[in-house]
């Protein structure tokens, strides 16, 4: 009994040294493994001729090699081609390239010259996606079977390279994005994306659904991106989107009937209709593009006391208390029969959310780029800006939102012009207003402007 007891302990005294051998040896075919991982994860970038493909796309992007050597874009695009899907992985992971990311992308390559062009911090990230597009692009439908992650890729944070990457791969590409327009947060990336890349009638009729969407910008720029296109699908639709409630999506309208010059003969009613409410130098030019007779009648209307809304330039513009904006004076360049300048000296008011406007008196001078500022005491103080032979002007006149009424105050030292001011330039206090640029001081009690120096 005694000796199988000692026994038993020399047999697991012996065991001991197999286990800890086994351990050691675990251990170094794991690190012989990790060793090898390291090769074999940057071996997965595929290469043609030599060169790997980030190579062939700093060719594609610089004309030369890493080392310098000149070599044609056109033979990059071949070697592109020939290496095929097996391309693919590594596109993916320039495509998807972010802030985040962008280091351990570019490690895993095997061009130096590659990741020394991307790795400087002059150079964004988009330019880096801006690579993977291309190469998708060179690929065409032989990469189809990338739709489902880059679109996966487009789908999670409307990545707008992916999204060009998706129209890169033929019809499967194009209705795997244009099923985005069914989602608020895709649609406006989809329109900008289809807008710029051009297509038929399908990306025609795209844009003109997109007319309807509920986002402002995604309809303006849907209007903006049918420039060029069929007239006989697009002009019917842009004339009803000139009712849209917002200023964005109206102005893209206009502007893009516009340029569809007297092909659009058809929305000129209404574009002089919204002239005669509230005229923009976008309907204005329309008007002119599309018919000059109508577009001379609207200059004439607004020339003779109609509002000028926001059809010329020049003016004065403060935000009262109430919310409203207060413009005053400014200019507009006719054109028709003969280029004339006009100034101004009427006065009003405008409710921006509701572009609602009402006349506000005018004032005694016609002028325009002078100074307004809104007084402590809720006057409005207008000084100096240019008369309609550009000679700068030193007079001043207060307006009072209570009565409605103009009178003129005291005026300045000297004439100034330039009314667009910083506002650290101006400081009120204690019913002063100091204008620094200008080096007047003016007292609201007195109505007397004093020279100021900064010595």
């Amino acid at each position: 009994m005694e000796n199988r007891g000692i026994l038993k302990h020399q047999t697991k005294t012996m065991k001991k040294p197999s286990t800890h051998i086994n351990l050691l040896t675990c251990v170094f075919i794991s690190a012989i493994f990790c060793l090898l991982a390291v090769p074999y994860a940057r071996s997965s970038e595929p290469g043609y001729n030599g060169k790997p493909l980030s190579e062939w796309l700093l060719i594609l992007k610089m004309g030369h090699t890493s080392t310098g050597d000149p070599i044609e874009k056109a033979d990059a695009k071949e070697a592109i081609r020939q290496m095929g899907t097996n391309a693919i992985p590594t596109l993916l992971d320039i495509l998807g390239a972010t802030d985040g990311n962008k280091r351990r992308i570019l490690a895993r390559l095997k061009s130096p010259g590659f990741r020394e062009v991307f790795q400087n911090q002059n150079v964004g990230t988009g330019d880096l996606e801006d690579m993977g597009v291309q190469g998708f692009g060179i690929l065409g439908t032989n990469a189809v079977s990338a739709i489902p992650k880059i679109n996966k890729m487009f789908r999670h944070s409307a990545h707008s390279a992916a999204a060009q990457a998706l129209v890169e791969l033929g019809t499967e590409g194009f209705a795997a994005l244009t099923n985005g327009m069914s989602d608020k947060d895709l649609a406006g990336e989809v329109v900008w994306t289809l807008g710029h890349g051009g297509g038929g009638d399908a990306v025609t009729r795209i844009l003109i659904s997109a007319l309807n969407n509920p986002e402002r910008a995604t309809r303006g720029n849907a209007a903006r991106f049918l420039a060029g296109r069929d007239p006989a699908l697009v002009i019917p639709a842009l004339i009803s989107l000139l009712d849209d409630k917002e200023y964005y999506p109206r102005d893209g309208a206009t502007i893009t009937l516009g340029s569809f010059g007297p092909a659009a003969k058809i929305a000129v009613p209404k574009l002089f209709a919204l002239c005669t409410n509230y005229p923009t130098s976008s309907l204005l030019h329309a008007l002119r593009d599309i018919d000059p007779t109508t577009a001379a009648k609207a200059e004439a209307f607004i020339v003779n006391g109609g509002p000028l809304g926001a059809a010329g330039d020049g003016w004065s513009e403060t935000t009262l208390p109430n919310g409203w904006e207060f413009r005053t004076g400014g200019f507009l360049q006719t054109t028709i029969p003969t280029n004339a300048l006009h100034v101004f000296s009427r006065a009003w008011l405008v409710d921006p959310p509701m572009m609602k406007w009402a006349e506000a008196g005018s004032m005694n001078v016609a002028r325009w780029d002078h100074l307004a500022i809104l007084l402590g005491n809720g006057k409005v103080l207008v000084a100096g800006g240019l008369d309609a032979k550009n000679k700068r002007l030193s007079s001043a006149e207060l307006y009072d939102p209570a009565t409605g009424k103009w009178a003129m105050t005291g005026s300045m030292n000297a004439p100034h012009s330039g009314g667009d001011l910083p506002l650290q330039q101006i400081q009120q206090h204690k019913g002063k207003v100091l204008i620094g640029n200008w080096g007047e001081l003016y007292d609201s009690a007195t109505g007397i402007w004093t020279v100021v120096t900064n010595k």
